[in-house]
């Protein structure tokens, strides 16, 4: 099973990340799809994963602030890996690659929470495994359409583009096997170990929406509106598929 679901975790997010850097688009419509990418980003986060986190541990007593502390968890990992060496851009052109592998890297350590909270699920139930794959895999296909769709925005080479594509697709598969293998038949593998994951997974979501892409949405030359109304429409595409769950 747990080999099953990280190949159609892979082959999910590769193919739909593949989109952006098979078509030759516009700088207008690559701008488009960045800013529709950011609104799915941030939709993920608040109507799929939390609400998903929170359901999983609905039957345990755990106090609201913890939850947010989760999510805070995982934003402030993503500010000390910023310190502490993790590339962040000023979205001036020269840092182009690093704002590059800021927003790639930020999605590699979130890809690696969702693989570790598919892994711990299936070796607690399977039930509550397919529960968070379903949750994952709503958000894992757009987020990697929205990667690409930046990096070519910004203009990184395709061969590098597909580098980081392909990265970003195995973390989860390899850290859900990894994580299913260590945790299997342990008291770790918990409902509540696994929400907390997914609150933390949300939190680093929300960082690369929020520091690298929409600040490089709202950097160039057009309008305010025009990004805005397509950030929202990215938002609007995910309440749209949380409603035919």
């Amino acid at each position: 099973m747990i080999f099953l679901l990280s190949g159609i975790m892979f082959v999910g997010a590769f193919g739909f990340g593949y989109i952006p850097l098979s078509l030759e688009l516009s700088s207008k419509r690559l701008i488009q799809f960045t800013a529709v990418g950011a609104g799915v980003l941030i939709a993920s986060a608040f109507l799929v994963i939390i609400p998903e986190g929170m359901e999983i541990m609905e039957q345990n007593a755990v106090e609201p602030s913890i939850l947010g502390m989760a999510i805070l968890g995982g934003f402030a990992l993503m500010l000390v890996l910023e310190i502490f060496g993790l590339p962040h851009a000023v979205h001036h052109d020269e840092d182009k690659d690093l704002l590059g592998l800021s927003a790639t890297f930020g999605l590699l350590v979130h890809g690696a929470v969702d693989g570790l909270a598919v892994g711990a699920s299936i070796s607690s139930s399977t039930e509550t495994g397919l529960i968070v794959f379903v949750a994952i895999m709503l958000h894992k296909g757009p987020a990697a359409f929205g990667l690409s769709s930046f990096l070519q925005h910004i203009k990184i080479d395709k061969q590098k583009s597909q580098m980081y594509l392909l990265l970003f697709a195995i973390s989860s598969p390899i850290m859900a096997i990894a994580t299913f293998f260590i945790l299997k038949d342990t008291t770790l593998a918990s409902d509540e170990n696994i929400g907390l994951a997914l609150m933390f997974s949300a939190g680093t979501f929300i960082y690369v929406a929020t520091v690298d892409v929409l600040p490089e949405v709202h950097s160039h030359e057009h309008g305010h509106d025009f990004s805005v109304k397509y950030v929202i429409l990215g938002m609007v595409l995910i309440f749209v598929t949380t409603l035919l769950r």
